[in-house]
């Protein structure tokens, strides 16, 4: 089966099985929140030589598994990819070097393991990293600050991540949500969290945040971002009121020293 239309929402059924081949004009697709299943590979394979023109991809919660093929470096025309919540796993450290205009990416609560994808760095636009709950390891890169200046949600939860939060995190004056939870980071908190201005301002003119329409030439608009916070343990999650909240959680790491006064300040 082969659907066609410039917007497909299935999403919050429960359609199980494997995924339908999609036309290459599809732009929105979302499937998320059923009970899909096995490998993506046909999938993203599927009708290689033609152009793929999805800028919207979400798989969010259903039961896919197996490893990301290399055709996702096909897609070049991604700007949202959210595959949380599913069983994917593998090292996907060069895979993504094509998605150039990639601005969110969900991967949590999968089993991703290696490190982040050094080609992360090239995507200057990105508002959302979210690697949670997966098994990254190494250092939290310090490219981060210097490259991805847009970001507003960084989020790696619950992963193997060790040695010192750096410094150059606190390039991120747009950051509203960090959380380097439940990982192996040691040292103090750096005192130039006091640069993170977008977590100590009342300001919600975040207007990308609210729908995905701006580049879409068809004039749709989209829910673009949505994030999954633990608070207090409990899972919220957070998508019409995203721009209001504002988040910092270094809890269970191995981090010393006294808390610096720049993080009351916030």
């Amino acid at each position: 089966m082969i659907l066609f239309a410039l917007v497909i929402d299935l999403s919050s059924n429960h359609f199980k099985g494997p995924l339908p081949r999609i036309s290459s004009n599809v732009f929105v697709l979302d499937l998320s929140k059923n009970s899909f299943s096995r490998s993506i590979s046909h999938f993203l394979c599927f009708r290689m030589n033609e152009q793929k023109y999805i800028g919207y991809l979400n798989l969010e919660k259903n039961h896919f598994s197996g490893i990301i093929p290399n055709c996702l470096m096909n897609w070049n025309y991604l700007e949202v990819l959210n595959l949380g919540n599913n069983n994917f796993s593998g090292n996907i450290q060069e895979l993504m070097g094509s998605l150039t205009y990639l601005k969110s990416l969900h991967l949590y609560k999968n089993k991703f393991f290696g490190k982040l994808p050094s080609s992360l760095k090239n995507w200057e636009q990105l508002i959302t990293i979210d690697v949670a709950e997966n098994r990254f390891v190494g250092n939290i890169a310090s490219w981060i600050g210097h490259r991805c200046t847009s970001l507003m949600f960084l989020n790696l939860r619950s992963n193997y991540f060790h040695g010192h939060i750096p410094k150059e995190l606190c390039a991120l004056a747009s950051l509203q949500i960090l959380d380097l939870s439940h990982n192996k980071l040691s040292g103090s908190i750096p005192r130039c969290v006091k640069n993170f201005s977008a977590m100590a301002t009342n300001n919600i003119s975040n207007d990308h945040l609210n729908s995905y329409g701006s580049s879409n030439p068809h004039g749709e608009s989209f829910p673009l971002e949505s994030a999954l916070l633990v608070i207090k343990g409990k899972f919220l999650e957070y998508s019409t009121i995203l721009q209001l909240v504002k988040s910092i959680d270094f809890s269970k790491n191995s981090l010393s020293g006294e808390i610096p006064e720049e993080v009351t300040n916030l």
